[in-house]
């Protein structure tokens, strides 16, 4: 089967639509820019949208549709998850019964629809759409509405006589103009609601963004980023500049990187941590608020989501002596969450805990807490060394970066002290191969790590709008389900949205784990530098659950979609 690249080509060329040399240089902007070839031959003018759908109607024998003139159910929009519809360039505009018609910009594109089959486990029939249309439908449909506060502030900002000086915000401003800007009643009232919001979403992070010409406001919830607001871009230097007061950075600084945090009650009594990051753009300081909480409370080990095996594993390996465990993934994968749920679980007044952290993002009683600075000396790997000097029984290493913290961790391990710490690896067998990169010989992480965890987030299924439906047999096949589920007729279930979760189907996450232990067979292994597959091998024969067969699980008991455990998780390999 031929791709649309390839069929287009041949037909614009036998149909002496455009020359040669036109169309190598589509072709060289292809290569050198990426894009769609259809869009860029649109793009420099050589043919229209109209002669597209029209010339692969006739070629593909698929009829062209108009989706300006139609109206789509929002019902049926949302069977496809935004993203996939924005990467895909798709759009569903009717359906009866099992079947779904699929407006595509690529109706060639058979990835696209066997993806889709399998979220939907429904028949697709693809229609050629005109990219431009498919665009606009997306943008009309999945688009949020904006918060009224915001608006209502917005206008009061508009109405306000006393921000003359913000119409320029590219002018030089005087220090002392800047700081004026920012005590604006105005500018406080935006800036607090901006935050107040993102703290009622529950969301993780704040993005604050200068684009060309206008300002824009993101929020991420559930893991997933969502677009709040787009702006005056008048208003990014005073909301930048009113956070970087209250954070105590310096204001007329705008060429380095910054950063601090700042702490303030919501609702009064709600105290709620923010770290502050300023990176400077080519638009302008980009701001990035990371938010905590501290109302959420310390979450007990038993409510994160760890299957038996693996809880009762990670409770008898924090109970000994001394050793070491480490928790892996990416960031914003709730290490830190599941390493003060750790020592929650050990904490006792008979213990000395000790934690350096860069920053210290969750205050708990009893605890003594180290707020690592770079600038003057206070590394990692210098705390730790005094921290041994304070006879403690367990330290926890808010993150492992370099190789002279790792070689105090192994050491303080080694040494009598139980050591809890993260890495930034994607899966816990691949941890030991980072180590090993990072020159830590493979007997001293035999005789140190006692555990190693992975995991992930995954957003969890709105109850309030949930609803099972049946995977087809091809995609039980595929991904190998039989042994999983142990019977007929699988169910997976789906949110179809609503109020309550803002019509994304998903409200709160579940994790899931994958728990390797250091086991003589494992061990065995690390020892012959045989790699991290094989580690896994032999982790996965020792009893280990991977994170894609503990999405799966959860998956099947409703807390999570299916498409949210494909898109997080990787296949695992086929074993002897």
């Amino acid at each position: 089967m031929f791709s649309l690249k390839e069929r287009l080509q041949e037909i614009l060329i036998r149909d002496n639509v455009i020359k040669k040399e036109d169309l190598d240089n589509a072709l060289a902007e292809q290569n050198q820019h990426g894009g769609e070839l259809s869009k860029i031959l649109v793009k420099l003018n050589l043919i229209s949208e109209d002669y597209l759908a029209q010339v692969l109607s006739e070629e593909l024998g698929m009829p062209p549709i108009d989706i300006s003139r139609l109206k789509i159910d929002p019902e049926v929009v949302k069977i496809i998850p935004k993203e996939v519809a924005v990467k895909s360039q798709i759009i569903p505009i009717s359906k009866m019964g099992n079947n779904l018609t699929l407006a595509m910009a690529d109706p060639l594109n058979i990835f696209a629809i066997d993806n889709v089959s399998a979220l939907t486990g429904m028949n697709i029939t693809p229609i050629i759409g005109r990219p431009t249309q498919i665009q606009q439908t997306i943008d009309q449909y999945y688009s949020e509405d904006t918060h009224e506060a915001l608006q209502s502030i917005m206008k009061d900002i508009k109405d306000a006589e006393d921000l003359e000086l913000v119409k320029d915000a590219q002018s030089d401003l005087e220090k002392a103009d800047v700081e004026n800007l920012t005590q604006d009643a105005p500018m406080i009232k935006l800036t607090d609601t901006i935050i107040q919001q993102a703290v009622a979403a529950k969301a993780s992070d704040v993005f604050i963004e200068p684009m060309e010409k206008t300002l824009r406001i993101r929020y991420r919830v559930d893991g997933v980023i969502r677009e709040i607001d787009q702006m005056s871009k008048a208003l990014h230097l005073p909301i930048v500049s009113r956070i970087k007061v209250v954070s105590n950075l310096d204001i007329s600084e705008h060429r380095l990187p910054q950063d601090g945090r700042f702490k303030t009650l919501i609702s009064g009594d709600k105290e709620v941590d923010f770290r502050v990051s300023v990176l400077p753009t080519v638009f302008g300081e980009k701001i990035v608020l990371r938010v905590l909480d501290k109302s959420e409370g310390m979450i007990d080990v038993e409510t994160l989501g760890f299957k038996k095996e693996s809880l009762a594993q990670l409770k008898e390996c924090s109970q000994k002596p001394h050793g070491m465990i480490l928790s892996c993934g990416p960031t914003g994968s709730g290490k830190t969450t599941t390493l003060y749920s750790i020592l929650k679980f050990v904490d006792s007044p008979e213990k000395n805990i000790v934690t350096v952290e860069d920053p210290v993002e969750y205050q708990m009683r009893g605890l003594n807490q180290v707020n690592v600075r770079p600038a003057f000396g206070l590394t990692f790997a210098a705390s730790l060394r005094s921290i041994l000097r304070q006879d403690p029984d367990i330290i926890m290493i808010g993150e492992i970066r370099e190789t002279d913290t790792l070689d105090v961790a192994v050491k303080a391990a080694l040494t009598g002290h139980l050591v809890l710490s993260s890495l930034h690896t994607t899966t816990a067998p691949g941890s030991i191969v980072r180590m090993m990169n990072m020159g830590i010989e493979p007997f001293l992480i035999c005789s140190s790590v006692l555990a190693i965890l992975g995991q992930r987030l995954l957003r969890r299924i709105c109850p309030k709008c949930r609803e099972a439906y049946t995977v087809p047999d091809n995609l039980i096949q595929r991904l190998k389900l039989e042994k999983l589920a142990k019977k007929q007729n699988i169910e997976f279930f789906r949110g179809k949205g609503c109020k309550h979760c803002l019509n994304s189907g998903y409200a709160g996450r579940v994790g899931i784990s994958e728990m390797l232990v250091l086991s003589p067979k494992v061990k065995t292994i690390i020892l012959q530098r045989q790699g991290e597959l094989k580690i896994k091998e032999m982790g996965r024969r020792e009893g280990m659950i991977t994170m894609r067969e503990d999405g799966m699980a959860k998956a099947l008991e409703g807390l999570t979609s299916l498409e949210e455990v494909l898109r997080v998780t990787v296949p695992d390999e086929e074993m002897d």
